[in-house]
């Protein structure tokens, strides 16, 4: 593990905390609310992937859902234009 945190070390920018001398932490799996480094030391990911989603970790449900929408379209924003996906989804939170 020592080779993936000086690669840490030389080629990330951690602008969000100081780094110790022997390297970042390096969080290796996480499992609903919860991420592990290469340790084993449990943390609460309280921050949720920041920017990502508060939805947890190791979601083998979303993440096969992600895989079939991928397939047809990855991503692509509801500025201007709409897709299926979208559509679909604003229905039933307005119905909710």
């Amino acid at each position: 593990m020592t080779d993936m945190r000086t690669a840490a070390m030389d080629h990330l920018w951690l602008h969000f905390a100081q780094v110790p001398s022997e390297g970042p932490v390096l969080i290796e799996r996480g499992d609903g609310c919860y991420v592990w480094d290469t340790e084993g030391k449990k943390y609460l990911d309280a921050l949720a992937g920041l920017f990502v989603t508060e939805i947890g970790h190791g979601r083998s449900d979303l993440a096969n859902a992600a895989s079939k929408q991928a397939e047809t379209m990855a991503y692509f924003p509801v500025w201007g234009m709409a897709h299926p996906p979208a559509a679909a989804l604003a229905a039933k939170l307005a119905q909710l």
